[in-house]
């Protein structure tokens, strides 16, 4: 079988080593073809150029990696099961996933090639693998961060409490479930797994699409009561829904868009991906 390896060196630390372990793990099972990004859209451009066809094409990095990774992979005329191993910070939708950041334990899955179906997700010309988010905080994930290899996670939650005290509410007009809902929000938070921000949450059977507001300075325990609890006034379980908002930007996986005032979100196509 053959196995095109795609490699962020960007992303995590110790990462030649483990993508060398990794090679050495999986050599004896399958034809492995090595590509390391060099950049954004450099995938993208690798593997629409490229002639080859793959049984699995695996991502190593973090959840960027993974959406570059995934939003070229649909535009190839064939389906390969995706892996993933976690090399990044939070490595949400991998831990969805259920792969380890022991090499040796992502290996034994990928031989083992038990795979689940998941949807991903468009919102306007982009995708999303697990989730999407606009207003307070959605900023976070792309912003630069200093000592981010030394501190990980810990890096993000610090600069979010900052962002905290400069953000604004946002203006928006959702339309979702039939439902057309009017409000000023803190942020909308939406996801198509059991992870998000490095916290566990509630899955539905499509999206999970939360409706934050209210005053800034209660916005993190609304924020943490939600991730603890799963329970919030404005949480709707559906399959596409629209925005019109005031907002420039949101994120999909942790990357930044810029946007105009109506963003859809629809789902867009389905893959099988590698469990545990």
């Amino acid at each position: 079988m053959k196995l095109l390896l795609i490699y962020n060196p960007f992303s995590g630390k110790g990462k030649k080593y483990k993508i060398e372990q990794l090679i050495n793990l999986l050599s004896d099972s399958f034809e492995i073809t090595e590509f390391i990004s060099n950049g954004i859209g450099s995938i993208t451009n690798y593997l629409v150029e490229s002639t080859d066809t793959y049984d699995i094409i695996l991502l190593c990095g973090g959840d960027g990696t993974v959406n570059e990774g995934v939003k070229a992979i649909s535009k190839l005329n064939y389906n390969p099961k995706i892996a993933i191993v976690p090399l990044g910070t939070m490595n949400d939708f991998s831990h969805y996933l259920k792969m380890s950041k022991n090499i040796k334990k992502s290996a034994s899955y990928i031989k083992n090639m038990k795979t689940i179906k998941h949807t991903i997700y468009s919102a306007n010309d982009s995708i999303f693998v697990y989730g999407f988010a606009l207003g307070m905080l959605s900023n976070i994930s792309y912003a630069t961060i200093k000592h981010k290899k030394i501190f990980g996670r810990l890096s993000y939650y610090i600069l979010a409490i900052k962002e905290i005290f400069k953000a604004k509410s946002t203006k928006l007009i959702i339309y979702i479930n039939g439902e057309k809902i009017k409000m000023e929000s803190n942020l909308v938070l939406v996801s198509s797994t059991s992870r998000i921000a490095g916290y566990n949450i509630k899955k539905s059977k499509d999206l999970t699409v939360t409706l934050f507001k209210g005053f800034k300075l209660f916005f993190p325990f609304k924020l943490l009561w939600y991730f603890i609890t799963g329970h919030s006034k404005y949480r709707f379980n559906a399959s596409e829904f629209e925005i019109h908002s005031n907002s420039k930007e949101f994120n999909t996986d942790g990357e930044h868009n810029d946007t105009g005032k109506r963003i859809v979100v629809k789902k867009y196509k389905e893959f099988e991906f590698i469990t545990k």
